[in-house]
């Protein structure tokens, strides 16, 4: 039975980036409804066996969403009086009410702990064998447009960039499972979906998510380089202390110039990145417009934003825009106090990794962080997926880091 839960909630996860097979008129389509069926199987579990675990990660997203939906309550209050509420508020306020409840009954399952690696397996594994298959028959499912005007791979989503927020941790999650795996035929999958997971995230041309990915792979390199000199060279006992000084000294000369490349290299990234705004390629000034006029609706309400919706717009703001960054887009929304638990959120995650020294799990959160400077990305299931997996993953060995209470 645990087996088909983590079966049925990891496919559920994925398919909420199949934006083509949601109903038409509602924003719900079958991976939204295997996961309010699950949900609701969650919380009848909790209240039956009225079993329920205390972890910090249920805590601190706990804090989090009481923190954001508070914020974002008083910012609604403050947009309607101010006549400046936006139109798709509602649409919002539903999204992150669901994603509340769903973070929640997550970081409640005792399997989301101790079998996050078989979740990660089945969630990696059916998507990018399904959308390899959409990739290579392109008209094996007739109900499917798998192709942009034949230029940019949609796969089962209704836009190129949903497709690459479901790509975005893949190659880094892949490469982890690849690592912590000794099965040979375990590897050579995880090995055969990193080189397909590569080859489909290309074809999105998506420029946020090949920057995502160079700047992950790029920390990957240097945290790795910094590791491998200072336990091959460093720790030796019988080197002096003044040759420590220099060696330290010279990583830094080498770590500052790669810095310089890296810097010069995201720059055109950005700038390559933001030339295109969904499928308006070559105005990349609209996407700076967009954000100017997202900060200037945090302005219009600093502490707790202006409720759910889009504040931006292209010519000028509250015009229902999104400003297509997520963190102008939650702060426009839940204003300073919701960037701040947006933030915080990230960096006890981060720091929960780097104690582990999992570099690779490190680069696949900032990569994550650097997708979603170029779109919105806090209303997707995915994306919480991603992060709180993340966390769970240097947790999961830890069994004395939570207890279980019973009322």
């Amino acid at each position: 039975m645990k087996n088909f839960e983590i079966w049925w909630l990891s496919i559920g996860i994925i398919l909420t980036s199949a934006t083509q097979m949601r109903l038409s008129s509602l924003p719900i389509g079958v991976g939204e409804v295997m996961l309010c069926i699950w949900m609701l199987f969650s919380i009848v579990k909790i209240l039956i066996v009225k079993q329920h675990l205390i972890t910090p990660t249920l805590k601190y997203i706990c804090l989090f969403w009481m923190v954001g939906l508070a914020s974002l309550t008083f910012g609604l209050s403050i947009a309607d009086s101010r006549n400046l509420t936006s139109t798709t508020w509602y649409h919002d306020y539903f999204a992150f009410g669901f994603l509340f409840v769903f973070s929640i009954c997550l970081t409640n399952s005792h399997f989301f702990y101790s079998q996050i690696h078989q979740m990660l397996d089945y969630a990696v594994s059916f998507s990018i064998l399904v959308l390899s298959t959409i990739f290579l028959f392109p008209s094996s499912i007739s109900f499917l447009t798998p192709w942009y005007e034949g230029v940019r791979f949609l796969g089962w989503s209704q836009n190129p960039n949903q497709l690459a927020l479901l790509l975005s941790a893949v190659p880094f999650l892949s490469i982890h499972l690849f690592l912590t795996n000794s099965n040979v035929f375990a590897r050579l999958k995880f090995l055969i979906l990193i080189i397909l997971c590569l080859i489909i995230g290309i074809a999105t041309q998506s420029d946020a998510l090949i920057f995502a990915w160079m700047i992950g792979f790029t920390v990957t390199i240097l945290l790795n380089l910094y590791s491998w000199l200072n336990h091959k060279i460093l720790s030796r006992r019988y080197i002096k202390s003044e040759i420590k000084v220099i060696w330290l000294l010279i990583i830094a000369v080498l770590l500052a110039i790669a810095l310089l490349i890296f810097t010069e290299i995201s720059y055109q990234g950005i700038y390559s990145a933001s030339a295109n705004v969904y499928d308006e390629g070559g105005q990349g000034s609209l996407r700076v417009t967009l954000w100017k006029n997202g900060l200037t609706a945090i302005s219009a309400s600093p502490l707790f934003g202006l409720g759910p919706g889009a504040h931006s717009g292209s010519t000028a703001p509250f015009l229902d825009f999104e400003a297509h960054n997520t963190f102008i887009d939650w702060g426009s929304s839940s204003g300073i106090l919701g960037i701040i638990a947006y933030i915080a959120i990230l960096g006890w995650i981060a720091w929960q990794v780097w104690n582990k020294q999992s570099f690779i799990l490190l680069s696949a959160i900032v990569a994550l962080i650097v997708f979603s400077s170029f779109h919105y990305v806090l209303r997707h299931p995915i994306f919480w997926f991603y992060l709180l997996g993340i966390n769970s993953l240097t947790v999961q060995n830890h069994r004395s880091r939570y207890q279980i209470s019973q009322n």
